[in-house]
């Protein structure tokens, strides 16, 4: 993401998986590795976030399905 340009960057703030990978990185890698001769180090605080973008993601979609069942007419 480092490498992107800034309104790319930005944009990808927003993308669930960009969270969803960080914290499957943390998981199963730890929070200080090197991949790809990138050294990553991931503090409790950012998966903290991430994990609170992911959670209001969910929420939000599941409202949006919700309110789409509501609205479903079964003939």
């Amino acid at each position: 993401i480092d490498a992107f340009p800034p309104l790319v960057k930005l944009l990808s703030q927003f993308n669930p998986l960009t969270h969803l990978v960080n914290g499957v990185r943390y998981f199963t890698v730890g929070q200080d590795f090197y991949a790809i001769g990138i050294h990553y180090v991931y503090s409790s605080s950012e998966i903290m976030i991430s994990f609170l973008a992911l959670a209001g993601f969910a929420a939000a979609m599941f409202l949006v399905a919700w309110r789409v069942f509501q609205k479903a007419v079964v003939t």
